[in-house]
Parts: C-alpha cells; structure tokens; sequence
C-alpha cells in the first residue's frame, strides 16, 4: 500500500489543521476509540440487563467486588439513619419519637427485617444492581399497627426498561416510568412478581400501573434526564472478571504442579529403550496406553541406574507479582467507589497520618451518598409517610395538620456517628461542640442511635438507684 504524501510548494511553509483539545485528536493514538454520541437513557438501557445480571453475578462469586461493595453499605448505612421530629409542636415530636421505634420493627412484610435493615438492603442493591424500588404498602386497623404502613423493598427487574411507549393522554412511559408532559413522574409500571423467580404459574405477565406516590425509586441518577440507574461497580467488571480469570489460572497450574518435587531423565542408548516404562521397567506395547502416575505431593519419580534427577525449583511466581497483584486491586477498588485497603484488609506500610486523610476522603463521598439518596430519596419519603399515616389513624394529634403541613413534617436525620480513629481526642472534640454550641446533645446522640432524653433519663435513673443503694446500706459516695 502506497503512503499518503504530501505536497509542498517550494519556499512555503505547510499548514495543518490542528485540535484544540487533545482529546479531540483522531491521529494514531486515538486508533479504535469508539465514543458514540449517545443520550442518557439510550447509553443505559439497552446495555441494563447485561450490566445488572453480570453485577449480581459478580457480587455472588467475586470476593474483591463483593468486599467493596459491602463495606460501602456498612459506612452509608450503619445500623441505621434515624430521625429528629423537630416541628414546633414539642408534644407532637415525643408522640412520633414513641411511636417510631416500635414502627421500625414491623416495616417489613414478611417481618425478616426492621426498617434499618431494609434500608441496608435497599443501599446493597443500589449499589450491586444500580436501583431499588420501595413501595408503600397501606394496612388495614384489623393489623393492629398503630402506625398502619409497610414498606416492600423490590428489585429493579419488576420494572421493565424495554417498555417505552406514549399514551393516550399524553404520557410518555420511558423504560418502564410514565412521566406527564411536564416531565413529572406519575407512575410506575410494575410486574406483580419477579419476571425470573416465577414458577411458570404466576398470572404476573403484564406489568401494572403503580401511582408515583405511593413508590420510591432509589438511584444515583448521573446525568440529567437518566431515568435508571447503572450498578456502582460498572468500570470494574471486565477488569475484575480477567482478573480474577487470571489468579484462577495461576492458582490451578500451581496446584497442578505442587505434587512433583523432580524429574528423572534418562539418556536413550538404543532404538528400542522407549519401549520400557521408566516407571516400573516393564516392557510395554505400542497399543498400550502411555505409563502414567497418581502422584503425591513430595513424591520423587524412580527410574534405573544411569538416569538423572532433576529436583524442581519452588514456585516464586515471577518478579514483580506482588506489585502486578496490587496495582490491579487499585483499580479493581477504584471501580467499587471503596478504597484498596478497605476492599483487600491490607494494612501493609500504612500509617496514621495517611490513614486519617485516605479515610477523611473517603467519608466525604459516602456522606454526599448519605445526604443525597440514602435521606433524600428514602428516609425523608419514609418520613412523610409515616407521619401521614400516624396523624390519619388518630395515633398522635396535631391540630391544624393541613394548613401547618410543612411544619409538622420538619425532621433531620443522623447517620451513625464515624468510629473513633483516637478515641479520647475525638470525645473531647465531641464534648467541646456540645460546650461551644457547634451540635446538639440530642444531635450527637442520635448519631449513636439514641435518643438524648433517652439517655439523660437513664443516667438520672442510675444516679438514684445508686444512691438508695448507699444510703440502705448506710454508706457516703466518698466511702
């Protein structure tokens, strides 16, 4: 093939067109770089089922990614995000603070979880399959609820991303959500059953209509107008599956040569010496299968005299593995949104000083995580619902709930309180917020998962147990 040429006219200088940005290049080095302009929702969906059902899988069989996608769920979540009633009514806020707790207990259907643990659940699967859905399940007095509300944690497959479709009014059905003509959400359409869990029985073959407001999708949605949401761990998944394909491979020719520890080789003299196995002396037949050996670790091959041992070197698995080994875990741990050392348990030439700013940046992005969808989309649409249903029912009062609706329904919640990297400088930095006005007591123990008044009146009780102990016993606090 000829090569391009090209021409220059004498004492001129040659002009080429050059790109701005770097980026923008199609030279060589840009060879194969497909970047397809494609929209949100068009990049996503047909790619979902394949990026969701490979994420599950990986979260099933591949420890590094099912490490990191774990530990992400026990710093977002905790043992759970609880709430401050803070409305101007002080009566009001005890009532629903009394009648939370026990609610958190029977949230759950089929009772295997309380709501923190659904909450949990529901983080996992944002995380490991890219959505949730929470819907709304209303109970009848005869349930015996004081709070008559549950909540059903169901998995995105419910919600078909092929169904695309305009209606009749109007509504537009984008993968499986109807939105009106002001772009609001007004429903959802959902099958009864899990479309894969169904024993071929079920009657759930068509999706139903679910109002808005009665489900909670949960999701990172990364750019404006994506209606679902991808799996965190979406940049990790081929290099995880090589990977973990590779250390497979190494793992099995290591195992396959762990049983020889040498070899007998033995210098031929005559045509016909091949004909004897090496093992046992024995004449063999060309129509006889080639000698072979159940081999033991430690066992050494015996031949006759003449014949050279060979003993094998052990295994170090070549230069640099350790290296190679750890730079791919970076970025297996960069693609699960975690940090090496949190995915892996190696701790090795790491020291307080980087640990503190390792863990400060990676606290910074679980509580963006926190603030923005775990509160956000769930815990402050729990809240509604559950105030709604407490006031309903007669369970607390609250005059004038209508018109003083946004009061009644002020609330803040506490994410479980960071462990101590040094426990006696961190109470004290505690204590001194608390000193100096910068947090709240009842804010602080929230973060623990109490609740102040709580904890004030178990304290007090201790005092006065304690001292009527002292005094039946005739004794003083100095004694």
């Amino acid at each position: 093939m000829e090569k391009p040429r090209i021409r220059v006219r004498a004492g001129e200088v040659p002009k080429f067109k050059a790109q701005a940005y770097e980026g923008a290049t199609h030279g060589r080095r840009a060879t194969g770089w497909n970047a397809p302009a494609t929209g949100p929702n068009r990049a996503l969906n047909s790619s979902l089922s394949t990026l969701r059902n490979r994420a599950r899988q990986a979260f099933r069989n591949n420890p590094w990614l099912e490490r990191g996608i774990s530990r992400n769920v026990a710093n977002e979540i905790g043992t759970g995000i609880t709430p401050l009633f803070e409305s101007s009514n002080d009566a009001f806020n005890e009532s629903l603070a009394d009648l939370w707790t026990p609610w958190t207990g029977m949230a759950c259907p089929d009772g295997t979880l309380d709501f923190y643990g659904m909450l949990a659940q529901a983080c996992r699967s944002r995380r490991s399959a890219g959505e949730v859905f929470i819907r709304l399940r209303s109970r009848p007095a005869s349930f015996g609820m004081a709070v008559p509300i549950q909540l059903q944690v169901i998995e995105p497959d419910h919600v078909p991303e092929t169904l695309n479709r305009t209606r009749r009014n109007g509504n537009r059905i984008i993968a499986g959500i109807e939105f009106n003509k002001r772009g609001q959400r007004v429903a959802y359409w959902m099958y009864p059953e899990h479309p894969q869990d169904t024993d071929g029985m079920s009657m759930a073959t068509k999706p139903i209509r679910i109002p808005a407001n009665q489900v909670i999708h949960h999701y990172l949605p990364l750019r404006p107008g994506q209606v679902r949401g991808e799996p965190d761990v979406v940049q990790a998944l081929l290099r995880a599956k090589t990977y973990d394909s590779y250390e497979d491979s190494e793992l099995v020719r290591k195992e396959t040569r762990a049983p020889f520890t040498g070899f007998l080789q033995k210098e031929y003299s005559g045509d016909a010496d091949w004909k004897f196995d090496p093992i046992t002396g024995e004449p063999v037949d060309e129509d006889d299968p080639l000698p072979e050996i159940n081999a033991q670790p430690g066992t050494v091959l015996t031949g006759a005299a003449g014949e050279k041992l060979t003993l094998f070197d052990g295994d170090n698995t070549g230069a640099g593995y350790s290296d190679f080994q750890r730079q791919q875990l970076l970025a297996v741990a960069a693609g699960t949104k975690s940090l090496y050392e949190l995915m892996t348990g190696d701790w090795k030439n790491m020291n307080d000083r980087v640990y503190r700013a390792m863990i400060n940046e990676y606290r910074r992005e679980i509580e963006m995580a926190q603030d923005h969808l775990a509160i956000h989309q769930v815990c402050e649409r729990v809240g509604f619902w559950f105030t709604d249903a407490a006031v309903l029912s007669g369970a607390v009062r609250a005059p004038g709930y209508a018109d003083r609706y946004d009061d009644y329904n002020k609330r803040d919640w506490r994410t479980q309180r960071w462990p101590h990297i040094h426990p006696e400088q961190d109470v004290n930095a505690v204590v001194k917020e608390i000193e100096n006005d910068l947090e709240s007591l009842d804010a602080a123990n929230a973060k623990r998962g109490y609740r102040g008044k709580d904890i004030q009146q178990a304290n007090v009780n201790a005092r006065k147990r304690k001292s009527d102990m002292l005094r039946e016993a005739e004794l003083t606090e100095e004694e």
